[in-house]
C-alpha cells in the first residue's frame, strides 16, 4: 500500500516509551497553546482595545501564518528528520507566547501570533509524521486518535490554568507559564523525535504541495471553520450571558474528546472515512446551533458536549486518508499540505465569523459555524467514497 512503514513490524507493539513520551510532547505543547485562549480575546478587546474582527485576527492570525508556511517547511521534516522541525516549532512557538509581554496595541499581538503559527507549522509536521512512523500499519488511525489525545488533553487543563491565573495574577503570568511550558516541550522532543533518516530526500521538493492530500485537506477545513469560531467566540459568549467561568466549557469539550478518543481509538479504522465524516458534520451543526439557539448556561454544556462529539473523529479518519497517500520518506510533506487545512479554518473562521459578530450577535456567528459545518457533509457525500468496515 502507498504509505505503508517497512520500518514498523505489525507485530510491534503501539504504545512504546517514546510513542508515550511523544505524547507527553504533545500534552506541553498544547498546554502552552491553550493557556492563551481564554485570555487573549479578553486582552485584546479589553487591554489593547480592540472590537470583534480584531479578537478574530488575534486569535485566527496564528492560523493564517502557519498556512502560509506549512507548505515551505514541511519538506524539512523529511529532508532533515522529525527532530528539527518539531523543536525548532516548539522555540517559535515559545517566543510568540512570550511576546505577548511586549504587546502594546492589537497590531503587536497579532504579530506575535503570526510567530506562534510559524512554530506551529513547524511543530506538527514533524510530531505527527513522527507518531506515525512509529505505528505499525494497521494501527495509524488508533496511533492518531492517541496522539491526539494529546492536544486535548492540553486544551482541557491550558485554558482553565489561563484564565484562574490571570484572574489571580495578570495576564503576563499567563505568557510567562506559556514560555516555559514550551521549553518543557522542546525537552521532551529532542528524547523522542527520531533524527534525520538514511533514506530522506535531498533539495526541494518540485511541488511543494502533495495534491493527493488535498481532498481530505479540504474536508477537514470545512469541518473546523465553525470549530475555530467557537474558539474565538466562547469566551465572550458565556462572558455576555453571565457566566464567569469559560475554562469550564473549553474543559467540557477536551474531556469529551479525550474520553471518546481512548475509549473508541479505533472507530475510525472501522467505520471509514466517509461513516466517521458524515457523523462529525452532523454533530458539529447541531451543536453549534445549540449554542446559537439555546442562549443559556446549559444550552452553551449541552452544545459544547456535542460539538465535541462532532469533532472527535473528523481529523482522525481524514488524517490516515492524506498519511496513506505518500510513501514515508514524503510523509511529511503530505501531512503539511493536510494541516493547511487546519490552519485555514483557524484563521479564516475566526474571521467570517468575527464579521458576522460585528454585523450580528455571537448567537448568530455560532448559528453561521453550524451552516458551515453542513456544507461539509454535502461535499464530503461527492469526495469520499465508502470504506468497507474492517474487523481488527
Amino acid at each position: 500500500m502507498t504509505g505503508a512503514n517497512p520500518a514498523v513490524p505489525q507485530s510491534q507493539p503501539l504504545l512504546t516509551f517514546r510513542f508515550v513520551v511523544l505524547c507527553l510532547c504533545g500534552v506541553a505543547y498544547f498546554m502552552a497553546l491553550g493557556l492563551v485562549y481564554p485570555v487573549l480575546p479578553g486582552f485584546v478587546e479589553n487591554d489593547l482595545g480592540g472590537g470583534p474582527v480584531a479578537v478574530g485576527l488575534a486569535v485566527g492570525g496564528f492560523g493564517l501564518s502557519a498556512a502560509v508556511a506549512r507548505p515551505l517547511v514541511a519538506p524539512l521534516g523529511d529532508s532533515k528528520g522529525r527532530r528539527f522541525v518539531v523543536l525548532w516549532g516548539c522555540v517559535l512557538a515559545g517566543l510568540g507566547i512570550l511576546g505577548n509581554l511586549w504587546a502594546v496595541n492589537v497590531a503587536v499581538a497579532v504579530m506575535f501570533r503570526l510567530v506562534t503559527g510559524l512554530g506551529e507549522a513547524f511543530y506538527f509536521v514533524g510530531i505527527a509524521a513522527a507518531a506515525q512512523d512509529m505505528a505499525p500499519e494497521h494501527r495509524r488511525g488508533e496511533a492518531t486518535s492517541y496522539f491526539s489525545v494529546t492536544v486535548y488533553s492540553g486544551l482541557a487543563v491550558g485554558p482553565i490554568i489561563g484564565e484562574r491565573l490571570a484572574a489571580a495574577v495578570n495576564a503576563d503570568a499567563v505568557w510567562i507559564l506559556g514560555g516555559a511550558m514550551m521549553a518543557l516541550a522542546t525537552a521532551l522532543s529532542a528524547i523522542s523525535m527520531p533524527g534525520r533518516p538514511a533514506d530522506a530526500p535531498t533539495g526541494w521538493p518540485t511541488s511543494f504541495i502533495h495534491w493527493p492530500a488535498t481532498r481530505p485537506a479540504l474536508l477537514l477545513g470545512l469541518g473546523l471553520l465553525g470549530y475555530s469560531g467557537f474558539l474565538a467566540f466562547i469566551k465572550l459568549h458565556v462572558d455576555d450571558i453571565g457566566f464567569e467561568h469559560s475554562g469550564a466549557v473549553f474543559a467540557t469539550f477536551a474531556v469529551m474528546v479525550i474520553s471518546l478518543r481512548i475509549l473508541l481509538a479505533r472507530l475510525p479504522d472501522r467505520l471509514g472515512p466517509q461513516r466517521t465524516s458524515t457523523m462529525s458534520y452532523v454533530c458539529s451543526a447541531t451543536g453549534l446551533w445549540i449554542i446559537a439557539f439555546w442562549s443559556q448556561i446549559p444550552g452553551v454544556f449541552v452544545g459544547t458536549a456535542i460539538l465535541a462529539m462532532g469533532q472527535t473523529f473528523l481529523f482522525p479518519a481524514l488524517f490516515v486518508m492524506a498519511v496513506q497517500s505518500a510513501p514515508a520518506n514524503k510523509r511529511s510533506q503530505a501531512i503539511g499540505t493536510f494541516s493547511i487545512a487546519f490552519d485555514l479554518a483557524v484563521g479564516l473562521g475566526g474571521l467570517i465569523l468575527g464579521g458576522v459578530v460585528e454585523v450580528s450577535s455571537y448567537s448568530m456567528a455560532f448559528f453561521a459555524g453550524g451552516s458551515l459545518s453542513l456544507l461539509g457533509l454535502v461535499v464530503s457525500r461527492t469526495l469520499v467514497r465508502p470504506q468497507l468496515r474492517v474487523a481488527y
